[in-house]
């Protein structure tokens, strides 16, 4: 797994950004925020690491962003980075 994850505060936001993104036509889900990161609702939106430059501004604009994190799957583990 290589994506990256937009954090929220808030549950509601996260699923609302989730729903924006699907309208637009971005492949992207909601997934529970991982514990290594630390912060957020519990709820983050996934979505491809080639589509966070044309995705970041509108993302980071939304109330209760918390930031951008890298997910990635190194021998058996998940790896979380914050961007």
């Amino acid at each position: 797994m290589d994506c990256v994850i937009a954090v929220y505060r808030s549950r509601n936001v996260a699923l609302r950004v989730y729903s924006r993104l699907e309208a637009l036509g971005v492949t992207c889900s909601v997934i529970s925020t991982p514990r290594s990161a630390n912060v957020g609702c519990g709820l983050s939106v996934k979505f491809s690491a080639n589509d966070l430059g044309i995705l970041a501004d509108r993302l980071r604009c939304v109330e209760t962003f918390v930031g951008f994190f890298r997910v990635v799957g190194i021998g058996g583990k998940t790896v979380v980075t914050r961007l």
